[in-house]
């Protein structure tokens, strides 16, 4: 879901809302996002991998932090970002309650 999530969203594909739930906060770099691109450092096009994830399950609750890189060869273009996604088991299956993301600092890439 995590995967999907990002990728989605790199892509711009609306599917990406049905991960969702209506209620979701999204932030990324301190500000709030409605749609995509909603994950920081993230912009249209390119191709995202997931460099490194943590995932914890507790509950009907789950909890994800990952490290992403995003390209975009056409441009020219790198980015890298840090997320935390909060999932949760609704009636109608997981969905995404919370998103904060921002992009990493050149020193710790």
């Amino acid at each position: 879901m995590v995967r999907s999530a990002i990728q989605l969203d790199a892509a711009a594909d609306r599917a990406a809302d049905t991960l969702y739930a209506p209620e979701a906060l999204v932030v990324a770099n301190a500000r709030v996002r409605l749609a995509a691109p909603r994950f920081a450092g993230v912009g249209y096009g390119g191709k995202v991998i997931i460099a490194a994830a943590r995932v914890t399950l507790e509950g009907r609750f789950a909890w994800a932090m990952v490290d992403y890189r995003w390209f975009n060869t056409e441009r020219n273009q790198a980015e890298a970002g840090r997320a935390t996604l909060v999932c949760e088991d609704q009636l109608r299956g997981w969905r995404i309650v919370h998103v904060h993301s921002s992009q990493v600092l050149p020193w710790d890439r």
